[in-house]
């Protein structure tokens, strides 16, 4: 589904929205609640309904959702050591999709067992 074909009123992790006249980037959707943090980095929370209802309520840009984890400040109540092997786990997974680890060098080969070419 193309992001001119989604339902209206759908909003994902990474869209950018108008709200009470500032641009906000949505964060985070818990429930029926929307995580947004505007330009200057002021983090609020809005109930998805009053947000949509809102007058001068506009989507201005829509994102594709991407691989990995949310943004790390949502992470801040996730025990060191989950958070530690989320990340482990996280670096692996991108490898095995990708053949590369997030943070390898440009012109990295990737190994044998993780070549998309090959697998």
């Amino acid at each position: 589904m193309t992001e001119h074909e989604r339902p209206k009123g759908v909003l994902r992790v990474g869209d950018r929205v108008r709200f009470e006249g500032r641009v906000h980037t949505v964060v985070g959707l818990s429930g029926t609640t929307v995580r947004l943090v505007d330009e200057h980095n002021t983090a609020s929370m809005v109930m998805f309904a009053h947000l949509m209802a809102s007058d001068g309520f506009e989507l201005l840009e829509s994102r594709a959702p991407t691989p990995g984890l949310p943004p790390f400040g949502l992470l801040d109540t996730v025990p060191e050591v989950a958070l530690r092997k989320a990340r482990f786990f996280e670096k692996h997974l991108v490898e095995v999709e990708t053949g590369l680890p997030p943070d390898a060098p440009k012109g990295t080969v990737p190994r044998p067992e993780y070549d998309p070419q090959w697998r």
